[in-house]
């Protein structure tokens, strides 16, 4: 009988230890399954947000690169290269679509008035499809303004426009610059 409650104890703790074991197996199996799966899921996330941030920072370029081009360098093909055909503005002063801007542009460009300037982007940035850029802009008068330009961005091409300009004032009622 003793010999019997021996071997009940041994296998009762044999038991014990191997569900032990098992339990604990299945917790760190199932931790390092969370583990894994937080990884997996969190790499394409880490992968969305840089290719979101990819897309910004391109879409940033294309502004920049256009205002260089067409306001800096007067190069008319920029309208080509950065413009959708069916452009919309939100300028009163401009029509839509891209004929229109090469046509009025072009003859400007054309007068021989006008000379290359870096422009002069004090701030830019960007949100889902749209940039905005602030700009200090010198006119041919000499007269400085402080210009936001807001563009949208469709298949790598500015589909929409805003403007938004103030001349700079001969005094403020504060220290501080536009600028």
């Amino acid at each position: 009988m003793k010999k019997m409650k021996s071997f009940q104890s041994l296998s009762a703790a044999l038991i014990f230890i191997t569900a032990f074991a098992a339990c604990s197996n299945d917790a760190s199996n199932k931790e390092a399954t969370a583990k894994t799966d937080t990884t997996v899921a969190a790499a394409p996330a880490v992968n969305a947000a840089d290719a979101n941030q990819q897309k910004l920072d391109a879409n940033k370029k294309l502004v920049t690169d256009f205002l260089q081009s067409l306001y800096g360098d007067k190069d008319s093909t920029a309208i080509d290269k950065y413009v959708a055909d069916n452009i919309k503005q939100h300028d009163p002063v401009l029509q839509d679509g891209k004929a229109w801007l090469k046509n009025t542009l072009g003859y400007f460009f054309k007068s021989g008035n006008m000379k290359k300037t870096k422009v002069d982007i004090k701030q830019i940035a960007a949100e889902g499809d749209k940039v905005w850029v602030y700009i200090r802009e010198v006119s041919i008068s000499g007269k400085v303004y402080a210009r936001i330009e807001i563009f949208r961005i469709e298949n790598e091409k500015i589909a929409e426009r805003w403007l938004i300009s103030q001349p700079e004032p001969k005094t403020s009622e504060n220290k501080n610059t536009m600028f």
